[in-house]
């Protein structure tokens, strides 16, 4: 088959060249659509139900609302994890669904479930946006001189907001900062007792009073006519105008008993920016799997063209944008990528010595890749630093370089390549085109299946790291599948065209000559000191791995994504303008640093609830300039200083992240931190106890910072307790109080406020001056049921019949399946992640001692290592076991495929050197490496090996066979080896904003190649002569040799 394919190349040259114009105008299709991002998504399938009730406690959210939605979702399918947080006045259940759930399946399940739970009036669930932890793409502020920040918010909330969300892309545009717009009737306590009204018979006075209906049509003439009710409130004064109640003809408004007025809903968090105090910004989220650079495009579009829509002076003004990340991050691979290709060329013109041969393999290069897009975008596989940054083009073209090198050799030694341009002499050309191509076919086939299958283990991983590194085997993978097909159908196709014009012999290269006299000098000096020099051999391999239990280890290295997410926790009970006043001074001491161009800070929360953040809680964006303009070394320098400044303000808790890392942390694991212990049990107390206790061990271990608990109490509250014998005397029951604290002191929306295509919520609440003590709160009037007294119910005060308390109770709740949880969270800071939380985990086992009923588990990034590392240390076994397999299908010898094998633990010496050079861990990204080197290394033996083969088969002794085999591989051997190398080397030596990622997997291959290939070339010629029992008369050769024969496995390279 293969055959026949390289013969339909070479005579149907443009019908090749056409499928290779096909090829070139899919794939740029396939790079305009295909999604690219600077950090993989790694988000679970995930649900998550936001409830709120206005100023309820979180103990009594968690009872109403957080746990009957936990409880009514055990049945949903394939639902693996259910984490809840509630705080007050919001309750967020967090559901997270097996591999490979359907979103929209997922989302219909939780739906349906929702509609079944029982929940308090008023109480509404909704579904978060269909997003992801990577999902923030944009976010913009509104330019407005001359606005409150209340017209302002309308104009996002109204105009803005609606007109962005029909972008293509956008999940969502979250509103934060500002003010809401309402319309409040301020009550007058005494005055209502004045006039005898309760303010049940208000609301339900002022939710009457604004209503419009329709009546049919009427006929009149030739006409008909709409008949319709307009009685909806059209200015505030129609508010101050509806009756509560007549008495003896005289009405009594609600302007008599209260205060109408325009005002704003009680913030739950405000925006600041740079020096601006207050600003109202936009948070826009794409749908999960799209693609930011096409999303925030069309963004943009809109933005312009709502621009006319907007109040003359009004402008939106962008603040962050991911597009900025993701072009510095594809900036740096497409940099390394330019950089590794004309490194890997130089070593064809090098070693070929000829351009046209060069440029002849070099053409795979582009074309694999575009083929590779092609795949990842039909198969729905997104592009992303660290997969675009793992391309290695020696490894890809490595086929096509030893075709073309071993055609060059045949064609040198053809008698007819003087007669260059005789039909005999092109027949002859082209004959030796198609039977270097046949001949190599199994060899190419044989050694890139070799590479696949090493990839093997990359594919079982799951959860975050398979969603970070299947992406990058799935995108070698069909590069290397493009490579193949290109290698049997442009390759002999471009080779035809230029054979037929000229002779493409190989030239005489002294240098080589030379290297190659050197390396035969060297493998007879080793094949007669066989036994000592694999001895001595082994030496270096032992201290490599001796090396390897000393380095640190961690998850994967931080992505530098040019900024800094400072979160900062103050006290529980502090106030939202007690938090303003500390964001001021934090904003002052960040804007004080030349290394920041701008800075955003949120202090609480949005008012849609999609962040359960408390007023005590502030978060600050921090954008840098580029590191030229900096005074610090490093980035941890920077944080340390900023640290080291921020301590002096008494009473906050620091945590120093990124964007992208802080979402993902909090995605995976329930709270921001690279790794977390979680302590679960029943008791508040007990927990918010024992993690008092691990985090004073956690402090004094070497690389913790930031250190922090979850607070679960500390939330001052005011508590009515009602005197149930008292209330049952006047007939009054606990809801009627309940309704009351709730109606006087949060307020409630009784109806609504039309605006043209604007809607504002009428509530109704005591005024301040009657509700801002507890005194005021025990003088609230109940109604006696029953009673009457002058023209109304007789009423007595709150404080008769309850009694009002000042306590302290839970400030948030967090359950992780289905029972309460708390959590220590910690950074590194100079130290990985391995020995830290061995030693963490050692002195809190020692020190902290656990109830009955409780229970200690540690997560966050280290488990993800833990996962990964399990998980390969049974599959890489299983991996070796297949690629041995594959050895011995082609070489019909256990001891062959046994010394191939045994090549690949020289590889660790070059690649862990690599790593401690560069000064990195151990990790996921270093293992994926040293999966991809191992293929590698396997390939080289095998040329090495081929060769021996077939010089026996030829008749040649054994110590001849393997010297000339080893010699004459030479080259080829160093090609390959080289260009794998030389392909990566540009990210391994990279220090620009995205290189983190892909330096470990780089460092690795680039030192184990060096490594592998010198003790390849040294070792292996040692250990066929000791091991490979090759005799001139052999049984076993013989039969080796006719076992060849008959199958036609591979006999050259």
């Amino acid at each position: 088959m293969i055959d026949r394919l390289i013969v339909f190349a070479m005579t149907q040259r443009m019908f090749i060249l056409l499928l290779v114009a096909a090829l070139i105008g899919f794939g740029g299709y396939a790079i305009n659509n295909l999604p690219i991002e600077a950090f993989p998504d790694v988000q679970d399938v995930q649900v998550r139900v936001i409830s709120q009730m206005s100023g309820q406690a979180p103990e009594d959210l968690e009872r109403t609302i957080t746990l009957p939605i936990e409880r009514e979702m055990a049945g949903v399918p394939n639902l693996v994890n259910v984490r809840s947080v509630t705080m007050t006045g919001l309750s967020i259940v967090t559901l997270t669904f097996s591999e490979g759930t359907n979103n929209y399946f997922a989302r219909q399940q939780v739906t349906e479930k929702l509609s079944t739970v029982n929940l308090p009036a008023g109480v509404q669930p909704q579904l978060a946006p269909l997003s992801t932890a990577v999902g923030e793409v944009y976010r913009y502020t509104i330019d407005a001189p001359g606005l409150s920040e209340t017209e302002i918010r309308t104009l996002q909330d109204w105009t803005i907001r609606p007109a962005l969300r029909m972008t293509p892309g956008v999940a969502d545009v979250v509103s934060f900062g500002g003010a809401i717009k309402e319309f409040h009737i301020e009550i007058d306590p005494l005055t209502l007792r004045k006039y005898q009204i309760t303010l049940s018979q208000l609301s339900q006075a002022v939710s009457n009073g604004n209503s419009s209906a329709g009546g049919g049509l009427i006929k009149h003439g030739d006409e008909s006519f709409v008949v319709r009710s307009a009685g909806l409130f059209a200015t505030i004064d129609d508010i101050r105008k509806v009756v509560i109640i007549a008495r003896q003809g005289q009405s009594i408004t609600v302007g008599d008993v209260a205060t109408v007025k325009e005002a704003e809903r009680p913030r739950f968090g405000i925006v600041a920016f740079d020096k601006k105090d207050s600003i109202v910004e936009g948070i826009v989220s794409m749908t999960k799997g799209g693609n930011p650079s096409k999303i925030n495009a069309a963004l943009k579009e809109r933005i312009v063209e709502l621009q006319s829509k907007l109040p003359a002076g009004v402008k939106i003004v962008p603040l962050y944008d991911r597009t900025e990340l993701v072009t510095l991050t594809v900036h740096t691979v497409v940099h390394n990528l330019i950089v590794g290709a004309l490194l890997v060329f130089a070593v064809l013109v090098i070693f070929l010595s000829s351009w046209l041969a060069a440029f002849v393999v070099a053409t795979v290069i582009p074309l694999s890749l575009l083929f590779a897009f092609i795949l990842m975008n039909a198969l729905g596989v997104s592009a992303n630093l660290i997969s675009l940054g793992a391309v290695d083009f020696g490894i890809i073209i490595d086929s096509a370089v030893v075709i073309v090198e071993a055609l060059m050799v045949r064609l040198a030694m053809s008698s007819t390549q003087q007669e260059a341009h005789s039909k005999a002499g092109i027949s002859e050309r082209m004959h030796a085109v198609h039977r270097t191509l046949a001949d190599m076919s199994r060899p190419v086939l044989f050694s890139k299946a070799i590479i696949i299958l090493a990839f093997v283990p990359i594919f079982t991983f799951q959860r975050v790291e398979g969603k970070i590194f299947t992406p990058v085997a799935l995108t070698l993978t069909f590069a290397l599948i493009g490579a193949v097909l290109l290698t049997f159908t442009l390759l002999p196709t471009l080779l035809a065209y230029v054979v037929r014009n000229r002779p493409l012999v190989e030239k005489h290269k002294p240098w080589l000559d030379s290297l190659q006299a050197r390396y035969r000098t060297l493998v007879v000096w080793v094949m007669g000191h066989a036994r000592e020099a694999l001895l001595i051999s082994i030496i270096p391999v032992v201290v490599a791995f001796a090396l390897a239990t000393r380095m640190g280890s961690e998850f994967m290295p931080k992505l530098d994504e040019g900024n800094i997410w400072l979160s900062i926790t103050l006290p529980t009970s502090s106030s939202l303008e007690h938090t303003k006043d500390i964001e001021r001074l934090v904003r002052a001491k960040l804007l004080a640093y030349p290394e920041v161009s701008r800075l955003i800070t949120h202090v609480g929360r949005p008012d849609d609830g999609s962040d359960p953040k408390g007023p005590n809680n502030l978060e600050s964006l921090v954008d840098l300039k580029p590191r030229d303009q900096w005074r610090f070394a490093n980035k941890e320098a920077l944080i340390s200083s900023m640290s080291k400044d921020l301590s002096g303000i008494p009473g906050i808790m620091t945590n120093f992240s990124q964007v992208i890392q802080d979402n993902v942390e909090e995605s995976l694991s329930g709270f921001r931190g690279e790794i977390v212990a979680k302590i679960s049990g029943s008791s508040l107390e007990i927990l918010e106890e024992k993690a008092a206790e691990i985090v004073a061990v956690i402090e004094h271990i070497r690389g913790a910072t930031d250190v922090e608990a979850t607070k679960l109490s500390g939330q001052s509250e005011v508590v009515v307790v009602p005197d149930r014998v008292k209330l049952a005397r006047y007939g009054i029951s606990i809801s009627d109080v309940s309704a009351l604290v709730t109606q006087a002191m949060s307020g409630a929306s009784v109806t609504s406020f039309y605006d043209s295509d604007k809607r504002f919520d009428v509530v109704v609440k005591i005024d301040r001056e009657h509700r801002n003590s507890i005194d005021a709160i025990a003088a609230l009037q109940l109604e006696i049921p029953g009673t009457q007294v002058g023209n109304g119910s007789g009423t007595l005060a709150l404080g008769d019949v309850a009694s009002v308390e000042v306590r302290e109770g839970a400030s948030r709740i967090l359950r992780e399946a289905g029972t309460r949880i708390v959590i220590v969270k910690m950074n590194l800071l100079g130290r990985d992640q391995g020995s830290f939380v061995a030693e963490a985990q050692k002195k809190v086992q020692d020190k902290v001692k656990l109830p009955p009923g409780y229970e200690l588990t540690w997560g966050g990034q280290f488990e993800n290592s833990q996962r990964a590392t399990k998980r390969l240390t049974v599959i890489i076994p299983f991996t070796i076991l297949l690629i041995f397999s594959l050895l011995f299908w082609a070489f019909r010898s256990l001891r062959m495929a046994s010394l191939v094998i045994g090549m690949l633990p020289f590889t660790l010496i070059g690649g862990l050197a690599a790593l401690g050079l560069a000064g990195l861990n151990l990790s996921v990204s270093a293992a994926v490496g040293f999966i991809a080197v191992a293929g590698i290394s396997v390939q080289n033996s095998v040329i090495m090996a081929e060769e021996v083969i077939m010089r026996l088969r030829q008749g040649q002794s054994t110590t001849e066979a393997i010297l000339e085999g080893a010699v004459s591989r030479l080259r080829p051997i160093l090609m390959t080896a080289l260009m794998a190398g030389l392909g990566l080397l540009p990210a391994a030596l990279s220090q620009d904003i995205g290189s983190e990622t892909n330096r470990p997997f780089a460092c690795v291959i680039v030192g184990g190649i060096l490594t592998g290939t010198i003790f390849m070339l040294l070792i292996l010629p040692a250990a066929l002569k000791l091991f490979g029992h090759f005799t001139d008369a052999s049984d076993e050769a013989a039969a080796l040799l006719s076992l060849d024969e008959q199958t036609g496995a591979p006999t050259h390279a």
